[in-house]
């Protein structure tokens, strides 16, 4: 008897809620916890049937559970917001186990808990909406600075090619010196249009994929140099890189030089030729090689010493704008450079 008084009070103690519930569903024991749990009192509640203590429970979830543990004496767990007879809620976590006498109910009271993830899923849907927000404002605005940009490029190009359709009519008129200087910056300055005209027309309005762009401006020099380009051939070994634009023009000048350098020299007297460009990243340095498989420097700077200085000149330059250093390198046949840079 005492040891039973004494499982009867450390159960009043406990903060959980405690109940056993008989098979015609009245209440044969419920602690305090429960009592407060459900705005009653033990002794309203004791000897009284669920339905009588709380009418339309019957018909709620949370009894049709019950009942599936009463049935099938099986044991459950589960969360369930209750409404009280005034319509007042509260949620509680459920345990409920089957006894001789019918099932047992443990339940703790997870309202705080549950408002706190309410409000938390809240924030969450605010702050993802503003962020939704922000992101269509950001790609707003990104969209407008790509259409100025697009615009500001398209219109360099453009200014580019005025001044390179003047310098074309001054080589109509001018000797054939003159002409041959002119024809030259004419080229460098259609090199550096063709770049503007790259990036309006990529997406990417920052990067210029190294390898289409070589392969447009071989075509440009072929174009504007010999009778018949499809005869030459540029061979392209490198993976798919890009570049910015401030890497791209020096890098771009350079590779025209080359090219250029090739057609009127290395290539002079002949209606064919290959040129070998490749490229590759190593320990963080890019290295360019070009060859080609004209006369090499021995005709070509006797041809015209002067020109040959000032071309290499403008190269040692664009190297320097790269941060890089270009050597040539011996060769039995033909040219071959090699540029190195970060």
């Amino acid at each position: 008897m005492k040891r039973s008084i004494l499982s009867l009070n450390i159960l009043d103690s406990l903060l959980e809620g405690f109940q056993v519930i008989g098979y015609d569903w009245k209440y044969l024991y419920v602690n305090t916890t429960v009592a407060t749990q459900g705005q009653s009192t033990t002794e309203r509640l004791i000897g009284k049937t669920m339905m009588e203590c709380y009418p339309g429970i019957e018909h709620t979830d949370m009894f049709g559970q019950l009942k599936a543990c009463m049935e099938q004496r099986k044991v459950l767990q589960f969360e369930n917001e209750f409404t009280y007879n005034d319509g007042s809620k509260s949620w509680f976590e459920l345990r409920i186990e089957p006894v001789p006498e019918g099932i047992f109910i443990l339940s703790t009271n997870i309202t705080h808990r549950k408002h706190a993830e309410e409000e938390l899923l809240r924030l969450k849907d605010s702050l993802e909406k503003k962020v939704q927000q922000r992101t269509a404002e950001l790609e707003k605005l990104n969209n407008e600075k790509d259409v100025i940009l697009k615009e500001m490029h398209h219109r360099v190009k453009n200014n580019l090619q005025i001044i390179s359709s003047l310098i074309r009519l001054q080589i109509e008129e001018g000797d054939n010196d003159f002409n041959r200087v002119l024809d030259k910056t004419q080229s460098r300055i259609e090199t550096i249009a063709s770049i503007h005209e790259s990036l309006y027309k990529h997406k990417d309005l920052a990067l210029i994929n190294v390898a289409g762009y070589w392969k447009k401006l071989f075509n440009d020099c072929l174009n504007s140099l010999v009778s018949e380009p499809s005869n030459f051939q540029l061979n392209l070994d490198l993976d798919y890189i890009e570049f910015p634009v401030d890497k791209m023009i020096p890098l771009g000048l350079l590779i025209n030089e080359l090219i250029t350098n090739s057609i009127l020299h290395g290539f002079k007297g002949r209606n064919h030729g290959v040129i070998n460009l490749s490229m590759s990243l190593i320990d963080g340095k890019y290295l360019l090689k070009y060859t080609d498989d004209g006369s090499g420097f021995g005709e070509s700077v006797e041809d015209d010493p002067e020109d040959q200085h000032f071309g290499h000149f403008l190269i040692d330059g664009f190297a320097d704008q790269l941060n890089g250093t270009i050597k040539k390198v011996d060769s039995e046949f033909g040219v071959h450079f090699e540029l190195e840079f970060e």
